[in-house]
């Protein structure tokens, strides 16, 4: 799943695809952020982001109110928006491995 590489932090998290709110799992490695969804969800195509390629990252507030919300954004100026729990620990983390 993680093609041999060191696991640093994996959390539960949700991936905005639309209007689906896909469950399943965020994986930070040193090279990749990856999510893997659940089989239950109708969209369960993995997603592997180059942790070189993020650009930027903002919280937001899920719902208008929920303050778990993560937006990461790549060099190509994708954002892909997650929810998920311990986001400072996350972007702390990846955070360290860009510096």
């Amino acid at each position: 799943m993680d093609n041999d590489e060191d696991v640093l932090l994996r959390v539960r998290a949700n991936l905005w695809r639309g209007d689906e709110s896909v469950g399943g799992h965020l994986t930070l490695t040193e090279a990749h952020l990856r999510f893997r969804a659940h089989g239950l969800n109708i969209q369960t195509q993995p997603l592997d982001v180059p942790v070189a390629e993020i650009v930027s990252m903002r919280k937001y507030n899920n719902l208008r109110i929920v303050p778990n919300g993560l937006a990461v954004t790549t060099a190509s100026g994708t954002e892909h928006r997650f929810v998920v729990g311990g986001r400072n620990r996350l972007i702390a983390a990846i955070e360290a491995l860009q510096s």
